[in-house]
């Protein structure tokens, strides 16, 4: 499965070359963890069956050998897919090095397309998340909010969060110091709920940055415990930049906005948020006739002298930005011509709050996209492979994801939208329930996946990328696991997104297999 490209190049060495990338992987699971989907205050706790693996493994290095090249010799580059040396790189015993590319687990038939620009549209109008409170109370589906919106709804969504307090303040820590019941007494009174109207009428928008929302309207930083820098119980998911949203509220400092993406709703700095003109330019501005989209981990627009409100702007992968034609673009962009670049036109906030659109160059050699993706198992894979070793990011925080935002990154990419937290559901995917099933039956339904299939248990999502030597393998986003070798109870926190097999276990010493319930097909019914 693993193509060997390779070319022959004369070069002068005067010692050993070795090429080498870093890559590390893990993730927390569990049935007593409270969802990877933020809701309110997180821990890594996990959960797991045990059953007898497949193989005996334990973590190790793996060597791999170099050979010295001479002066005037020729030397025969590494496939064009790099193999990872691990002598430098960690990985679990039951992964070996060819593992960590990502050809290695794509077949000729992973080209297939899943589903084509009319399907995905219509998958995605089918399985629109319903946002709603513990108590069941729903907002409208995304696109089904008029001019005006119940204020009864926004008070409840309020008041949840207002519940969600912790009863011992003096577990949670702020800047290192304990918090107090006024503390959070002070954050729900920012939340303004008492001014709240019966009939609001709502504002339509677009984020103009990559930020953090939040359970209240404020930037603080609050842990279960002195050291932890990890899971921040005010964080509540990720704002990507340029995505429609509706502004239901303001805080009493006016400084955030209560409003509502297409599966969630949370506070998000109003500097966060520019405000079109009415519901018409904002429904317009949903429908480009081309999109580029960001297909690297995450690209970076970088200074311009001209434009203060890009600088040095963070654009992760699954952002889409309206693309323009060349022949439409002005010829020169603040005093660049053109040549050689993408043109997008992107909405940035003006001084009044509303939207002020501006060109910007995107380099060709960046690795995006004119147009999504083709939805192809192959695609999926590669895709998860380019956020492998990356950071654990709680809800979006560190500027990386969690597992449940990296798989809703990877499919946007495909211009399908995935649920992102636990406020939401969607129904309609096709799943298999597997809570029931022996080890040899979770094998048998798991192994006939399409790569790129999600697998999920409480606590956890994963991307399946195939099956070795009947050894099925995953990447996610994870936080703590023990590993695979029989007797070591050691927890390890990568918090970072690994690949690895499903032998590995929680903190209960059960394996992942055991824990599995569910398999997840994004396709058509």
């Amino acid at each position: 499965m693993f193509n060997k490209i390779s070319r022959t190049v004369s070069l002068i060495l005067s010692s050993a070359i070795t090429i080498s990338a870093l890559c590390a992987c893990n993730i927390p699971t569990g049935e007593s963890a409270e969802s990877s989907l933020p809701t309110t205050a997180p821990k890594e706790t996990e959960t797991s069956v045990m059953t007898t693996p497949v193989t005996t493994v334990t973590e190790t290095t793996i060597s791999t050998t170099e050979t010295e090249a001479t002066a005037e010799t020729t030397y025969e580059t590494a496939p064009l897919e790099t193999m990872i040396d691990t002598d430098y790189v960690k990985v679990f015993s039951d992964v070996t090095p060819e593992m960590l590319n990502a050809d290695y687990w794509i077949s000729k038939e992973d080209n297939r397309i899943l589903m084509n620009a009319e399907q995905i549209e219509e998958f995605n109008h089918n399985n629109r998340a319903i946002i709603k409170t513990k108590y069941g109370t729903e907002m409208p589906l995304f696109d089904e909010f008029g001019d005006t919106f119940d204020g009864a709804i926004l008070r409840e969504f309020l008041q949840e969060n207002a519940e969600s307090v912790p009863t011992d303040p003096s577990r949670y820590y702020l800047n290192g110091s304990r918090t107090t019941k006024s503390y959070w007494d002070n954050l729900i009174e920012l939340s303004n709920m008492d001014a709240v109207e019966d009939e609001i009428k709502i504002h339509y928008g677009y984020t103009v940055k990559r930020m953090t929302l939040r359970l209240f309207p404020t930037e603080d930083r609050v842990f279960d415990g002195s050291s932890d820098q990890y899971f921040d119980f005010n964080l509540y998911s990720e704002c990507m930049p340029f995505m429609p949203v509706m502004v239901l509220h303001e805080s009493t400092d006016g400084e955030y906005l209560y409003v509502v993406f297409d599966s969630f709703s949370a506070w998000v700095r109003k500097d966060a948020v520019a405000l079109c003109k009415d519901k018409e330019d904002w429904l317009a501005r949903q429908n480009a006739s081309q999109w580029l989209v960001v297909t690297a981990r995450e690209i970076r627009l970088g200074d311009d002298p001209h434009l203060e409100s890009t600088r040095d702007l963070v654009l992760p992968m699954g952002t889409y930005m309206e693309l323009v034609p060349a022949s439409e673009a002005p010829s020169e962009i603040n005093q660049r011509t053109t040549y050689c670049d993408y043109i997008v036109k992107i909405p940035t906030r003006g001084s009044a709050g509303y939207i002020t659109d501006e060109y910007v160059l995107i380099p060709v050699s960046d690795d995006v996209s004119a147009g999504f993706l083709p939805y192809t198992p192959a695609n999926i894979v590669r895709q998860a492979f380019k956020l492998l070793g990356d950071r654990y990011g709680w809800g979006g925080d560190l500027r990386a994801n969690d597992c449940t935002g990296i798989v809703r990154e990877i499919y946007r990419c495909f211009g399908i939208l995935m649920p992102r937290v636990g406020q939401s559901s969607v129904k309609g995917v096709c799943t298999t329930d597997m809570t029931d099933m022996s080890s040899s039956e979770k094998l048998d339904v798991i192994t006939s996946l399409t790569p790129g299939s999600l697998l999920s248990f409480s606590g956890h999502i994963m991307i399946y990328i195939g099956t070795s030597d009947d050894i099925p393998y995953v990447i996610s986003a994870v936080g703590t696991l023990v590993a695979p070798s029989p007797g070591n109870t050691d927890k390890l926190h990568p918090r970072s997104v690994i690949l690895n097999s499903l032998y590995v276990r929680n903190r209960g010493l059960m394996t992942w297999l055991d824990i599995v319930k569910y398999a997840v097909s994004v396709k058509p019914d």
